[in-house]
């Protein structure tokens, strides 16, 4: 609850600001199934069938028979209409309630938007197609009420061995009865399943859905209609377009009366219970899932809004006009505002009594001075909208051939193609946007990974930015972020980073919706685990000896001692680590020193060594780390007749003796000590090779053992010492001797 309460909070007071859009898809592709269902001018007059493709990039279009091989390709060009005939054996479906081999397979190596063409005599509709990707396993059909023919529903499996599910809304002219549900198997991708109803009939509401989420594609419409209902008469015509998915039914539609003398019809099926349709302000109907509100358009210059509680689909039909005049049936699906595009591509064909060919186009009041039309602004032919204020729409005329329509900086539009002759009449929708209205599919990014696809989550390091992303089919109007470790924020994206090592839970609460103007908000919360990994610095020390060199440190050689060489690198996690390297060398010595002692004290004892005449003797001393030193001892005796007296000093002269050798842990000789008769006062200072004090001690009463202050023993080598003095002679000036030592071992 408290949780709650602060994300309640925090939306409070955040900006509510234009909510952020997510990347969606649209009804262009590369990948498409199609069927081509049951019309009555098969029997009287013949029909044909055909599709044309339209690309920015010139690209080749395959039409393909899966299930009886035939196959047939063409070039879609950009400055041209690009159209296909296709034999009737290979995609005209005329059953119902049996799986055929009719569908058919359209690939292509560049992006394209697809339509079909029923044609007969004077039958016409156009149906706009989808891409496999946006194909899902959900539909609701809507027909318009057949009375002298039957309404109709055809699926295709984009995928083999797949289960749907009709719950009919209807009765079959194979059987079947309105209320019943049941299962049909389609073994094969591109096999066709149709459905027909009694006449009359409506199979308005049919739910389809197929199992294991796998994707078909859904058409819907009439064999032959009389709009409004006649049971005799001429002017009857085929209806078709492809069902949207239930998933991106919408509540928001502007809808424009078609240009010419008649007056059009709407239907509105709702997907869900307790819906209620309102138009141009006013609650028209309350319908429930599977039922369909129809009414006629007040002129033929009427633009209404419609806005529905709950998620439905709309149509507009033209009406029959009895074989008088330009115009017959044909149905139309009108794009929910939620899903507007930003771009399409389509041409108008020429066919049979087909003499003006428009386009209807719907956007915010906002984007106009945005929208180009074959590269041209059209700001001038848009006209306000009373019942939709902020919204604009326009009428106009095309010609035959290729054309565009772009939003080349603002929210985007809805369009729709339609085109009158006499006796016949096409419409269909220019395509839409594939953004999920039902119920919005949300997704959590982590470094641009969808975390659904991590369920061990993801590895970070202490203090390193990582960037969180929350994406939604839908609009995200605000998201709050707990990362687990006391931080939250709003932001999206969100970059964060941890202070600590450690495993966080990072969560995001999304409320998200399908438009503007839904009242209707979606909730989410999706949640990730953060390993976090420390940045390590460390220390290395290492010795060497002399003969040992160079040393590889990293790829760099090191010929001498080295204090502190750093080396920055990366951990198995990615994390940044320090390393500093010390490198101490030991080297090979060679010492040399001098005795002389009186022959009247031979024999002579020193270090070990017993001397009674002159001589030169070498001894070789390794260290603990190897490095080789040799000491070589020059003895040298000279004859004293007599003792040797020393001199007296002068008051001015101090005898100052320093050792030059000592060797800790031997009988004599083991100790550094200084010998004079004339100092008052002395500190002495021992230091090693580089400069670092071992240790420091009084002259007059003490000595160095060859240890450091805290009982280290110090290796073998030669030491630097340095005497502050003060003598009997001059005590209040200070004197320094310094020199060096060589400690044996």
């Amino acid at each position: 609850m408290k949780k709650l309460q602060l994300f309640l909070l925090i939306l409070t007071l955040a900006s509510l600001s234009h909510p952020s859009a997510a990347q969606v898809q649209n009804t262009m592709g590369t990948d498409f199934w199609v069927a081509f269902m049951d019309n009555i001018d098969t029997t009287q007059h013949g029909q044909t069938l055909s599709m044309f493709a339209t690309s920015f990039n010139t690209c080749v279009a395959t039409v393909t028979n899966p299930n009886t091989g035939w196959s047939q390709s063409f070039t879609v060009n950009p400055s041209t209409t690009n159209r296909i005939y296709i034999p009737l054996s290979q995609a005209y479906t005329t059953t119902s309630g049996q799986v055929t081999n009719t569908g058919l397979h359209v690939t292509s190596t560049d992006t394209i938007s697809l339509y079909t063409i029923t044609q007969g005599y004077p039958n016409l509709d156009y149906a706009n197609i989808l891409p496999t990707a946006m194909l899902r396993s959900d539909y609701m059909v809507q027909t318009y009420p057949a009375d002298r023919y039957s309404s109709e529903f055809s699926i295709v499996a984009a995928e083999d061995s797949v289960t749907v599910t009709i719950v009919l809304n209807g009765n079959t002219i194979d059987g079947h009865y309105s209320g019943q549900a049941y299962n049909v198997l389609i073994p094969h991708a591109g096999q066709v399943y149709q459905v027909e109803s009694t006449r009359p009939g409506d199979l308005s509401g049919t739910r389809i859905m197929a199992a294991d989420n796998k994707k078909i594609a859904v058409f819907n419409g009439d064999v032959c209609v009389y709009i409004p209902n006649y049971t005799t008469g001429p002017s009857c015509d085929h209806v078709v377009e492809q069902a949207m998915p239930t998933v991106f039914w919408g509540r928001d539609f502007i809808v424009a009366a078609s240009q010419g003398i008649r007056r059009d019809y709407v239907r509105v099926t709702s997907l869900n219970n307790n819906c209620d349709v309102t138009l141009n302000g006013t609650v028209v109907a309350h319908l429930n899932s599977a039922n369909s509100y129809e009414y006629q358009m007040s002129s033929t210059t009427s633009v209404d809004h419609i806005e529905t509680s709950g998620p439905a689909v709309v149509y507009i039909y033209f009406p029959s006009l009895n074989g008088t005049g330009d115009g017959d049936p044909s149905m139309t699906t009108i794009t929910p505002i939620e899903q507007k595009l930003h771009g399409i591509q389509f041409p108008t064909i020429s066919t049979t009594n087909v003499t003006a060919h428009w386009i209807n186009l719907v956007c915010e009041t906002s984007t106009v001075p945005f929208i180009r039309l074959d590269g041209n602004n059209v700001s001038s032919q848009f006209h306000p909208i009373a019942n939709a204020p902020g919204y604009s729409y326009m009428r106009g005329s095309l010609s035959v051939g290729t054309h565009n329509v772009q939003d080349i900086g603002g929210t985007g539009f809805i369009a729709y193609m339609y085109g009158f002759g006499q006796r016949v009449s096409y419409g269909y929708t220019l395509g839409y946007a594939g953004r999920n209205l039902v119920n919005p599919e949300a997704r959590l990014l982590v470094k641009g990974q969808d975390a659904a696809s991590y369920p061990e989550g993801f590895n970070t390091c202490v203090g390193k930015s990582i960037r969180f992303e929350a994406m939604s089919d839908g609009d995200i109007v605000n998201t709050l972020w707990s990362f687990g470790d006391g931080e939250f924020a709003t932001d999206n994206p969100k970059y964060h980073a941890y202070s600590d090592v450690g495993d966080y839970e990072a969560c995001v609460e999304i409320i998200h919706r399908c438009s503007s103007h839904d009242t209707v908000l979606f909730y989410d919360t999706l949640c990730t685990v953060i390993h976090v990994y420390p940045n390590y610095w460390t220390e290395r020390f290492d010795t060497c000896v002399q003969p040992n060199l160079p040393v590889n440190y990293h790829g760099d050689l090191l010929y001498s001692d080295v204090l502190g060489d750093t080396v920055n690198y990366s951990s198995a996690y990615g994390c940044d680590s320090v390393e500093i390297y010390h490198l101490k060398v030991w080297y090979n010595d060679t010492l040399r020193f001098d005795t002389i002692v009186c022959d009247t004290l031979l024999p002579f004892l020193w270090h070990g060594e017993r001397f009674t005449h002159d001589s030169v003797v070498t001894h070789r001393h390794t260290n603990c780390h190897g490095a080789d030193s040799i000491v070589v001892l020059t003895f040298n005796t000279v004859h004293c007749p007599r003792p040797v007296v020393p001199p007296v000093p002068r008051e001015d002269t101090t005898l100052l003796w320093i050792p030059n050798v000592f060797t800790p842990g031997r009988s004599d000789n083991n100790v550094f000590k200084i010998f004079s008769n004339d100092i008052v006062e002395a500190t002495v200072k021992i230091f090693d090779r580089w400069g670092g004090l071992i240790t420091k001690f009084d002259g007059l009463t003490q000595s160095w053992d060859g240890t450091t202050d805290s009982g280290h023993p110090c290796p073998q080598g030669a030491y630097v010492y340095k005497i502050d003095y003060r003598t009997r002679f001059a005590s209040t000036e200070q004197h320094t001797a310094t020199g060096t030592v060589t400690l044996l071992r």
